[in-house]
């Protein structure tokens, strides 16, 4: 059922309205019709003939301002009207054009048809003020026309309606996908972040064994020297040897917490020193692997965020290493890593000479949870999760191709 709303002064107009639009009662040569019709239909599975069905409901307001009230009732009530009809002349308060425009700004899908015996305004200017689905009948009107036109326009009004039902929901469900993907993204990131700071906790465990051994021993010689008496140049030479490991296993921890609280403003930095604080957090665990790290790096300043930069290089020298690591045939492994400038753009290369990677499987290398390890070695994020912070938090873009024994990670940033 279509809620049609006509506004008219007279209501005689109103009630010839009501006549073309409202409920049709039957006759008793309707019924005799329809029983002739099932009587006399050769095939059951025939068309019967129509009976014209109650498809409007009509609601009638004699002045411009109770139809608006009237309008307003209906939609609080959860009743949208397809057509109003209103004529355009009205003694009692606004005319019908203003009428029309308030009725719009409540509802801009409304259908609204001018009907007026006058040429107060013309067609124009009807249509310059309303802008759109404004339609014109001019008093004398015929029943089968009004009909036709609410007909036309109360199905349109529906499509329209059911239109933007369907892209609100559409936009509910993207909102929500899209909330999703991020939750995704976010559990992602915090799993590649708890692996790579597991990974970085089994590298100082590594680099402080040496010098806590180191403290052991000098602790010791103290002790001994205590016993004998100490001489004050070997005592002094002992504490600052005993200092300095402390120092360098302070420097350690300091690296290490500048990855776990990252600086959440850009700043200018030195890329030569962020890369060689990543390495000096990994090379003594990668020797003990068999693994070696070459630098040959440029003086280059950089406007962003270091601590980025150092994540993404501790995913490319771990996944170097593994990959060294897994390739039985290598004695001696290798990782080079290079920092220059090239045009407008800064390149960093990470290459190992880790065997390379199957060219098939290559494409994936970055896809989530795509991984070339055993499943007990790798999750699949680390490469993912550093292309990503590549692309959205360095403003550069990440590659990777093999090279004559092993695998090259490109690292491109624009300057």
């Amino acid at each position: 059922m279509f809620n049609i709303l006509c506004i008219d002064d007279d209501q005689n107009i109103l009630n010839a309205y009501n006549s073309i639009l409202g409920p049709v009662e039957k006759s008793e040569f309707d019924d005799a019709l329809s029983e002739l019709d099932r009587l006399f239909r050769d095939n059951a599975e025939d068309k019967p003939v129509e009976i014209k069905e109650d498809i409007f409901t009509v609601h009638m307001a004699n002045s411009g301002l109770s139809g608006i009230e009237k309008f307003k009732e209906l939609l609080s009530s959860n009743q949208s009207v397809s057509v109003c009809i209103i004529d355009m002349r009205m003694p009692n308060g606004i005319d019908g054009l203003e009428t029309a425009i308030r009725i719009k700004k409540i509802d801009p899908d409304v259908n609204i048809i001018i009907s007026t015996a006058y040429s107060d305004k013309t067609i124009k200017e009807i249509s310059d003020r309303l802008e759109d689905k404004i339609y014109y009948v001019r008093k004398p009107f015929h029943s089968d026309e009004i009909y036709q036109l609410v007909y036309s326009l109360s199905l349109s009004y529906k499509s329209t309606k059911a239109y933007k039902d369907l892209n609100a929901h559409l936009e509910e469900r993207i909102t929500t996908e899209v909330e999703a993907g991020r939750q995704k993204d976010a559990m992602m990131f915090h799993q590649a972040k708890m692996a790579a700071y597991g990974e970085m906790i089994g590298n100082i465990a590594h680099q402080w064994r040496q010098p806590l051994s180191v403290l052991s021993v000098i602790l010791n010689k103290i002790n001994l020297q205590a016993e004998d008496g100490i001489d004050k140049d070997v005592f002094s030479e002992n504490m600052s040897q005993a200092f300095n490991t402390i120092r360098y296993m302070t420097q350690t921890i300091n690296d290490f917490r500048e990855l776990v609280e990252p600086s959440k403003e850009k700043i200018l930095y030195d890329a030569k020193d962020a890369i060689l604080k990543t390495v000096r957090l990994v090379e003594k665990n990668f020797l003990v692997s068999r693994v070696a790290i070459e630098c040959q790096l440029e003086n280059i300043n950089l406007h962003g965020y270091p601590d980025d930069l150092k994540q993404v290089l501790l995913v490319l020298l771990h996944n170097a290493k593994d990959a060294i690591n897994s390739n039985e045939i290598i004695e001696n492994g290798l990782i080079k890593i290079s920092l220059k400038k090239i045009d407008n753009q800064v390149v960093i290369e990470v290459s190992d000479n880790g065997g390379g990677i199957n060219p098939d499987l290559i494409e994936r290398i970055f896809e989530p949870y795509f991984t070339t390890k055993h499943k007990s070695q790798g999750s699949g994020l680390g490469l993912y999760m550093a292309s990503r912070i590549v692309t959205e938090r360095l403003s550069g873009i990440l590659m990777c191709c093999n090279i004559d024994n092993g695998v090259s990670f490109c690292l491109k940033i624009d300057v």
